[in-house]
Protein backbone atom coordinates (compact mmCIF):
# COMPACT_ATOMS: atom_id res chain seq x y z
CA UNK A 1 0.00 0.00 0.00
CA UNK A 2 1.55 3.58 -0.80
CA UNK A 3 0.55 6.59 1.07
CA UNK A 4 0.88 9.97 0.21
CA UNK A 5 1.04 12.03 3.43
CA UNK A 6 0.45 15.97 3.78
CA UNK A 7 1.41 18.56 6.22
CA UNK A 8 0.78 22.10 6.02
CA UNK A 9 0.01 22.76 9.36
CA UNK A 10 2.99 25.45 9.48
CA UNK A 11 5.25 28.02 6.85
CA UNK A 12 6.99 24.99 5.58
CA UNK A 13 5.59 22.54 2.81
CA UNK A 14 5.89 18.62 3.95
CA UNK A 15 4.99 15.38 2.58
CA UNK A 16 6.13 12.10 2.61
CA UNK A 17 5.63 8.33 1.25
CA UNK A 18 4.97 5.74 2.79
CA UNK A 19 5.10 2.47 1.26
CA UNK A 20 3.98 -1.22 3.24
CA UNK A 21 4.95 0.84 6.42
CA UNK A 22 8.42 2.09 4.88
CA UNK A 23 8.86 5.31 4.96
CA UNK A 24 10.25 6.02 1.20
CA UNK A 25 10.36 10.04 0.99
CA UNK A 26 10.13 12.65 3.31
CA UNK A 27 9.96 16.14 1.44
CA UNK A 28 10.51 19.72 3.32
CA UNK A 29 10.49 23.31 1.94
CA UNK A 30 9.81 26.57 3.32
CA UNK A 31 10.63 28.78 0.38
CA UNK A 32 8.06 31.70 1.94
CA UNK A 33 5.70 31.34 -1.16
CA UNK A 34 1.83 30.64 -0.14
CA UNK A 35 1.09 26.58 0.23
CA UNK A 36 -0.97 26.71 -2.77
CA UNK A 37 1.22 28.38 -4.74
CA UNK A 38 3.54 25.72 -3.92
CA UNK A 39 1.99 22.40 -3.38
CA UNK A 40 1.39 21.03 -7.34
CA UNK A 41 5.40 22.77 -7.96
CA UNK A 42 6.05 20.81 -5.40
CA UNK A 43 4.23 17.41 -6.47
CA UNK A 44 5.35 17.70 -9.77
CA UNK A 45 9.06 18.26 -8.76
CA UNK A 46 9.36 14.95 -6.18
CA UNK A 47 7.57 13.01 -9.18
CA UNK A 48 4.49 12.55 -6.97
CA UNK A 49 1.65 11.03 -9.22
CA UNK A 50 -1.67 11.03 -7.04
CA UNK A 51 -3.40 8.81 -8.88
CA UNK A 52 -0.75 5.84 -8.33
CA UNK A 53 -1.63 6.38 -4.24
CA UNK A 54 -3.78 3.78 -2.89
CA UNK A 55 -4.31 6.23 0.18
CA UNK A 56 -4.00 9.91 1.68
CA UNK A 57 -3.14 11.25 5.16
CA UNK A 58 -3.24 14.76 5.92
CA UNK A 59 -2.40 16.84 8.96
CA UNK A 60 -5.49 18.60 11.03
CA UNK A 61 -3.45 20.53 13.03
CA UNK A 62 -2.58 22.42 15.18
CA UNK A 63 -1.14 25.46 12.94
CA UNK A 64 -2.21 28.13 10.86
CA UNK A 65 -5.77 27.57 9.87
CA UNK A 66 -5.27 28.86 6.43
CA UNK A 67 -2.52 26.83 5.36
CA UNK A 68 -4.52 23.75 6.76
CA UNK A 69 -7.89 24.24 5.57
CA UNK A 70 -5.13 24.37 1.82
CA UNK A 71 -3.88 21.03 2.74
CA UNK A 72 -7.15 19.37 4.06
CA UNK A 73 -8.89 20.23 1.12
CA UNK A 74 -6.31 19.19 -1.41
CA UNK A 75 -6.29 16.13 -0.13
CA UNK A 76 -10.01 15.48 0.58
CA UNK A 77 -10.37 16.95 -3.00
CA UNK A 78 -8.08 13.72 -4.33
CA UNK A 79 -9.58 11.03 -1.67
CA UNK A 80 -12.94 12.14 -3.30
CA UNK A 81 -12.00 11.97 -7.22
CA UNK A 82 -9.74 9.32 -7.25
CA UNK A 83 -11.78 7.30 -4.86
CA UNK A 84 -9.19 6.52 -2.61
CA UNK A 85 -9.36 6.22 1.41
CA UNK A 86 -8.12 9.30 3.62
CA UNK A 87 -6.88 9.35 7.55
CA UNK A 88 -6.23 12.43 9.03
CA UNK A 89 -3.41 12.88 12.39
CA UNK A 90 -2.84 15.39 14.47
CA UNK A 91 0.54 16.74 15.40
CA UNK A 92 0.48 16.99 18.86
CA UNK A 93 -0.35 13.08 18.92
CA UNK A 94 2.77 12.86 16.71
CA UNK A 95 4.96 13.91 19.10
CA UNK A 96 3.70 11.76 21.74
CA UNK A 97 3.41 8.89 19.71
CA UNK A 98 6.59 9.14 18.08
CA UNK A 99 9.26 10.35 21.09
CA UNK A 100 10.45 8.09 22.88
CA UNK A 101 11.06 8.03 26.52
CA UNK A 102 10.72 6.25 29.92
CA UNK A 103 8.60 9.28 31.34
CA UNK A 104 5.00 10.74 30.97
CA UNK A 105 5.43 13.42 28.21
CA UNK A 106 3.37 16.35 27.20
CA UNK A 107 3.33 18.27 24.04
CA UNK A 108 3.03 21.79 22.71
CA UNK A 109 3.41 23.51 19.84
CA UNK A 110 3.08 27.81 19.17
CA UNK A 111 0.74 28.92 16.74
CA UNK A 112 0.97 32.61 16.26
CA UNK A 113 -0.25 33.89 20.18
CA UNK A 114 -1.11 30.34 21.34
CA UNK A 115 0.22 27.75 22.88
CA UNK A 116 -1.25 24.99 22.22
CA UNK A 117 -0.97 21.48 24.81
CA UNK A 118 -1.59 17.95 24.29
CA UNK A 119 -1.14 16.21 28.10
CA UNK A 120 -1.22 12.29 26.44
CA UNK A 121 -2.66 10.39 23.20
CA UNK A 122 -5.94 10.07 24.27
CA UNK A 123 -5.80 13.15 25.88
CA UNK A 124 -7.65 16.67 24.74
CA UNK A 125 -5.55 19.59 23.04
CA UNK A 126 -6.21 23.17 24.68
CA UNK A 127 -4.85 26.56 24.74
CA UNK A 128 -1.94 27.32 27.28
CA UNK A 129 -3.35 29.14 30.12
CA UNK A 130 -0.25 29.01 32.72
CA UNK A 131 -0.77 25.51 34.19
CA UNK A 132 2.14 23.36 33.31
CA UNK A 133 1.21 19.50 32.61
CA UNK A 134 2.87 16.99 34.73
CA UNK A 135 5.26 15.02 32.28
CA UNK A 136 8.55 16.27 30.14
CA UNK A 137 7.53 18.27 27.75
CA UNK A 138 8.51 17.51 23.76
CA UNK A 139 8.20 20.09 21.20
CA UNK A 140 10.26 21.20 18.24
CA UNK A 141 13.31 23.08 18.88
CA UNK A 142 12.37 26.00 17.01
CA UNK A 143 9.78 26.55 19.28
CA UNK A 144 11.07 26.43 22.66
CA UNK A 145 9.50 28.05 25.21
CA UNK A 146 10.89 29.05 28.81
CA UNK A 147 8.16 28.31 30.89
CA UNK A 148 9.00 24.84 30.66
CA UNK A 149 12.49 25.09 32.03
CA UNK A 150 15.14 23.32 30.45
CA UNK A 151 14.40 19.76 30.84
CA UNK A 152 12.83 19.16 27.66
CA UNK A 153 12.81 16.97 24.68
CA UNK A 154 13.24 19.17 21.31
CA UNK A 155 13.03 17.65 18.31
CA UNK A 156 15.42 19.33 15.74
CA UNK A 157 13.19 18.29 12.91
CA UNK A 158 9.93 16.41 13.28
CA UNK A 159 8.62 15.37 9.30
CA UNK A 160 4.65 15.66 10.63
CA UNK A 161 3.60 13.96 7.41
CA UNK A 162 5.98 10.84 7.64
CA UNK A 163 5.18 10.16 10.88
CA UNK A 164 1.37 10.89 9.73
CA UNK A 165 1.91 8.64 6.59
CA UNK A 166 3.50 5.88 9.14
CA UNK A 167 0.30 6.18 11.62
CA UNK A 168 -2.14 6.07 8.53
CA UNK A 169 -0.73 2.61 7.54
CA UNK A 170 -1.68 1.46 10.86
CA UNK A 171 -4.79 2.84 10.83
CA UNK A 172 -5.67 1.48 7.20
CA UNK A 173 -4.49 -1.88 8.43
CA UNK A 174 -7.80 -2.00 10.98
CA UNK A 175 -10.16 0.20 8.37
CA UNK A 176 -9.37 0.13 5.10
CA UNK A 177 -11.90 2.51 4.11
CA UNK A 178 -10.43 5.02 6.05
CA UNK A 179 -12.48 8.70 7.14
CA UNK A 180 -15.07 10.21 5.46
CA UNK A 181 -13.00 12.91 3.06
CA UNK A 182 -16.28 15.11 3.73
CA UNK A 183 -16.20 15.15 7.81
CA UNK A 184 -12.42 16.40 7.77
CA UNK A 185 -11.71 19.77 9.26
CA UNK A 186 -8.47 21.67 10.97
CA UNK A 187 -8.80 21.47 14.77
CA UNK A 188 -10.43 23.97 16.08
CA UNK A 189 -10.10 24.69 19.39
CA UNK A 190 -11.06 28.75 18.91
CA UNK A 191 -14.56 29.12 16.54
CA UNK A 192 -13.31 30.05 13.27
CA UNK A 193 -13.89 34.19 12.28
Amino acid sequence: MRILSLDTSFSFLNFSVVEDGILRLVHLSDSGKKTLQRLPVELKKAGIEPAEFDAFAVSRGVGYLTSLRIGITFMKTLSYLLSKPIVSYENLELLLRYTYSSEGLFAYLRVSNNLFIRDDIGGEVRIYRGQIPEGVPVSLKSMREEVFGSRQILHEFFPFSAYGGLLAFEVLKERPEGEDPFSLEPLYLKPPA
